[in-house]
């Protein structure tokens, strides 16, 4: 029996190739575009994939303002990342490469005394290549 994947060996890379800063929770999703048609003689709508959305959203403890300070200064930019869960005991590891990332904004800056200071990214990608997937 295969076991359940541990998210502690998830990392995150920027188009440098280097690990994103003590990312926390990383999510990538796809929304498809649909359109309903009838069929005659079926009771149910049926339904076609028309197009997708790539969308998703990560989580940081900051150490440095080097992620924020490139998306202010340049909120057009599209940059490529990879993500990557390792769990050591899985059957291999996943990795996805996402291209043509563009950010949605991001906080100048925040904090709270008695918190450690974290950021949060929400972005949008152009296009996803599985590198490797478990099983």
């Amino acid at each position: 029996m295969a076991e359940p994947i541990n998210g502690l060996y998830g990392f995150l890379y920027d188009e440098n190739g280097e690990q994103v800063q003590l990312t926390q929770e990383f999510e990538s999703n796809l929304e498809f575009g649909k359109e309903e048609y009838t069929v005659p003689g079926k009771f149910l709508k049926s339904h076609k994939v028309l197009n997708g959305t790539g969308s998703g959203a990560f989580n940081i403890l900051k150490a440095d303002s080097r992620l924020q300070r490139k998306i202010a200064e340049n909120p057009t930019a599209k940059y490529n990342y990879i993500g990557k869960l390792a769990e050591p005991n899985a059957a291999g590891q996943e990795a996805i490469l996402y291209t043509g990332v563009s950010f949605d904004g991001t906080a100048l800056l925040t904090y709270n005394v008695e918190e450690m200071v974290e950021a949060d990214f929400d972005f949008t990608f152009d296009d996803f290549r599985y590198i490797d997937s478990i099983g």
